[in-house]
């Protein structure tokens, strides 16, 4: 078997996985680094209600396309957020507590980089990219993946979704792509 059949099922997500940390950067920059945070607001009869918070909101989005939420994207951390940040962070392996805080964030960036080594090193097995293999999301990553893209005849937008890992399945399967490099160096920069 090789690595590909059991890599590229797992980079269906890694899109999504790439969009949240982006999404999670702006997110922690936005709240403060992590928390729940909330706004509430008090009326003229003293009523409290929770305002929605546009973080929460983005975080709910980037649960939702990782497959932890399927509440509303209504801003409020509530317990259906909580629930669902919870979830997540047992599959990250930090402590599951249900707030968005430093651990949770640093976990997913780290996971988000582990799956971009791993689209690397494909992409550089089968002569696609020649940088280093460093989990860096950049530019050469991004062209190696339009350019992958280009040679399968999918939309060529540099993400890794479901079209170019069918595509990439049928070439592998088919032998129109085979693998052109066995090695590729890592980098040990951190």
């Amino acid at each position: 078997m090789t690595k590909s059949k059991w890599f590229w099922p797992v980079v269906i997500g890694v899109a999504a996985v790439v969009a949240a940390v982006v999404l999670v950067v702006v997110l922690t920059q936005g709240s403060g680094g992590g928390g729940s945070a909330s706004t509430t607001t008090t009326s003229t009869n003293g009523t409290t209600a929770a305002a929605p918070d546009p973080a929460v909101a983005d975080l709910q989005r980037v649960m939702t396309r990782l497959g932890y939420y399927n509440g509303p994207i209504d801003g409020l951390y509530g317990s259906t957020t909580t629930a669902a940040v919870t979830e997540m962070q047992k599959a990250l392996g930090v402590t599951a507590d249900g707030v968005y805080g430093p651990s949770t964030d640093a976990a997913l960036k780290g996971k988000t980089k582990d799956v971009v080594i791993q689209i690397q090193t494909e992409l550089a097995k089968y002569g696609y990219y020649t940088g280093p293999i460093d989990g860096d999301y950049g530019e050469a990553t991004k062209a190696a993946v339009t350019k992958l893209q280009t040679d399968l005849g999918v939309t060529a937008d540099g993400r890794v979704g479901a079209e170019t890992i069918d595509a990439f399945h049928k070439a592998v399967a088919d032998g129109t792509l085979t693998p052109t490099q066995t090695t590729p160096t890592t980098s040990s920069t951190g």
